[in-house]
């Protein structure tokens, strides 16, 4: 805890306009019809008078890398800090829109997804300056807690074929970090929090914006202690809510459940963590010898504050490419596939699938004429204190986060994943099939389905052993 710390937080509405498509290819493509609930991006600064952080969370699924990186760069020329000190974690509700150049757009969609990024990055560089106007006095505390709101959903039904479901009976990481930042009298600055667990119970009939659970979550945690609450998506890539991906319509009643479980925990934690007082030793009352009390006295004597950041950028292997005349005929067959399901009376979900694999195979036949074999993955470290918040720019399986907290020499580590941006899913060796990864498996996981993020291939699958070793000499190199 530290008087030599400083807070300030702001949160903007991020809506998009109606008719603006949603992020999805199987599920959840459709443009968005109404407002079920704001979507939101929230900023916190952080600064200890020589070095300074920004960390935005946004009520998004995908923010392309370009964007990410702009909106870096303009948040840390504002706010006067490196880049490397500004983090950007996306809740991955599916229910949010997409950018340009996610789909093979028709104009009236280009213009409307263009509209919406000129929007985000416009109102959130403006809230990311508030945040940093807003700085006083701070005290942190930390805590964690456990909630079942998660199920691992990599099932296999009764004749061993993957689907994604649910298996009630495996182990998740039902952890929820919570990190409180008061001002000096107690009073709650902001709440952040973390879980890991897909936003998707408000599901593709739904055709609406929704902040999913978290949203719900925060406005319970809000409406409770005050203050500004802020969800962070930690490693949710194999984990669903254990109510399922919506299936009504209207799916307000299962979101407001999980989102209430959630917040039900991080009140409990929240609550038990005090800034501004500690316990003194023990005492009587007046003369009455054989009851003893325990005072809760100021805290006075605060160690300096200690704000500190660092990136990297790992490049991964991929698998093996496949010679130009295969990646050639992919391609081709693509174009055709798409052709077909334009000229028939195919269902839109299978036009955009179309479309995805199109812009795949391009990258496909462009990354074997280059012989590009690796790809860009991002970690970021911010240390406040003794607290580490260690992002990673991939969907990251539940095991992955507790490897790296289970090995952090941070008195409190919170692992994310879906931050700077969301290059693919990151599945340990284990978890690929049992007999390599194929370029034309049709694969019900969509930890798979490298093709949907555009990779030419599959990651190597020693990637995730590759990021956890390098996470945790960021981590250590920070304490």
């Amino acid at each position: 805890m530290s008087t030599e710390l400083y807070g300030g937080v702001a949160r903007t509405t991020i809506n998009p306009l109606l008719g603006t498509r949603k992020i999805g290819m199987r599920l959840f493509g459709d443009p968005v019809q109404a407002i079920e609930s704001d979507l939101t991006a929230t900023i916190l600064v952080v600064d200890d008078t020589t070095a300074r952080v920004a960390l935005v969370a946004c009520d998004l699924c995908a923010i392309p890398p370009p964007v990410i990186s702009e909106l870096r760069q303009r948040i840390s020329e504002d706010i006067d800090t490196p880049i490397s000190h500004v983090m950007i974690n996306e809740s991955h509700t599916h229910s949010s829109p997409a950018f340009p150049g996610y789909s093979l757009d028709i104009p009236e969609q280009l213009a409307l997804k263009k509209n919406y990024q000129d929007s985000f990055m416009h109102k959130v560089i403006e809230a990311a300056n508030e945040a940093f106007r807003k700085l006083n006095p701070v005290r942190i505390g930390t805590g964690w807690g456990n909630c079942e709101i998660g199920v691992y959903r990599r099932e296999k039904n009764s004749h061993g074929q993957e689907i994604l479901g649910a298996v009630p009976e495996a182990l998740i990481d039902p952890s929820v970090g919570v990190i409180r930042i008061d001002d000096l009298k107690g009073n709650p600055v902001s709440i952040l929090f973390s879980y890991g667990c897909h936003p998707v119970t408000t599901g593709p009939r739904s055709m609406v914006a929704s902040s999913d659970y978290p949203g719900a979550a925060r406005t319970i945690v809000e409406n409770t202690l005050g203050g500004t609450a802020i969800f962070l998506q930690a490693c949710g890539g194999n984990v669903n809510p254990k109510s399922g991906i919506g299936f009504e319509v209207d799916c307000r009643d299962a979101k407001n459940r999980m989102g209430a479980m959630l917040a039900g925990e991080v009140l409990k934690v929240a609550s038990d963590i005090r800034t501004h007082v500690q316990p003194a030793e023990r005492t009587t009352l007046g003369t009455v010898p054989n009851i003893l009390f325990t005072p809760l006295i100021p805290v006075k004597n605060d160690t300096p504050g200690t704000v500190k950041a660092t990136e990297e950028t790992v490049k991964l292997r991929m698998i093996q490419l496949p010679d130009m005349d295969t990646a050639e005929a992919v391609l081709r067959n693509w174009h055709q596939t798409l052709a077909d399901k334009r000229n028939s009376d195919a269902p839109e979900w299978e036009i955009q699938t179309a479309c995805r694999y199109c812009q795949w195979a391009e990258n496909l036949v462009e990354a074997v004429r280059k012989n590009d074999t690796t790809i860009d993955m991002g970690i970021q470290v911010i240390r406040i204190n003794d607290i580490a918040i260690a992002g990673i720019t991939a969907e990251v399986f539940f095991e992955t986060g507790l490897t790296i907290k289970s090995k952090s020499p941070a008195a409190h580590t919170q692992v994310l994943g879906y931050t700077n941006g969301l290059k693919c899913y990151l599945p340990r060796a284990e978890d690929f099939p049992e007999n390599g990864w194929s370029l034309d498996g049709n694969y019900a996981w969509p930890d798979l389905m490298f093709q949907a993020f555009g990779l030419p291939t599959a990651i190597h699958p020693e990637a995730e052993q590759v990021i956890v070793e390098r996470t945790l000499d960021l981590i250590k190199s920070q304490i």
